[in-house]
């Protein structure tokens, strides 16, 4: 009995440290992040730190520097749009979808692309070597169309997306490299880093009173180009 108590008091102390250390780092990693004025900064930062409290205050300033920008589009081919429908549910790509399978969604979606229509990738080198692979194309449109924003489900759901794409990165690390994300070089997790954490792009349509974008249909695949990408 003895032995079980004094196990499950390292467990917890195990947990409790793990966190304090993942809260040390994203504060350390929020105080460089504000000597950034580029927007994509900041959804980098609440990629890697959807939990965070300082969410909302990036967001804020992702906003801002985003729209001070001239021209900026964002919307691209190969984006994903995702809008909260209620706390447990969300819009992904107009299918309706529990935030808890995002994580799980986001994977698949990332290794398989769309099926029957194309993969989504495009060609790299891999990070400290001389052979090439594809990875995905695909970026995360946030949508929100009501103020204030669902802060609570939407740390939920970017962290299931989050989840998702760093189950992708140790995917392509196994890949690679034969070894997990956690056991690469320091050069070769920033490799791996460099090509996956900026997937995230967000996008305030509340001023629109709840009307809804409908994009346009997508050209359609040139047969060529969907064999490249093959």
């Amino acid at each position: 009995m003895r032995i079980a108590l004094k196990l499950s008091l390292i467990f917890i102390l195990a947990i409790q440290c793990k966190s304090v250390e993942k809260n040390k780092q994203s504060e350390n990693d929020w105080v460089e992040t504000q000597k950034s004025r580029e927007y994509f900064d900041y959804a980098a930062y609440i990629q890697k730190h959807p939990k965070s409290q300082n969410v909302e205050k990036s967001l804020s300033e992702y906003f801002f520097l985003r729209d001070s920008v001239a021209g900026f589009l964002g919307c691209g081919k190969y984006n994903t749009s995702l809008s909260f429908v209620d706390d447990e549910k969300v819009l992904f790509d107009d299918e309706l979808k529990s935030i808890d399978s995002l994580s799980f969604i986001t994977f698949e979606y990332l290794k398989n692309g769309i099926p029957n229509v194309s993969t989504h990738k495009y060609d790299v080198q891999i990070p400290q070597s001389k052979m090439w692979d594809s990875i995905s194309k695909v970026h995360f449109d946030i949508v929100f169309y009501n103020k204030p924003f669902p802060i609570k489900s939407l740390k939920f759901a970017l962290n299931e997306v989050s989840n998702g794409i760093k189950t992708y990165k140790n995917y392509l690390s196994e890949k690679w490299y034969g070894l997990p994300y956690n056991r690469l070089t320091i050069e070769k997790k920033n490799g791996i880093d460099k090509l996956n954490d900026t997937r995230f792009s967000f996008f305030d349509f509340s001023h629109m009173k709840g009307k809804r974008v409908i994009p346009p249909p997508p050209p359609e695949f040139d047969i060529n180009e969907e064999d490249s990408e093959e």
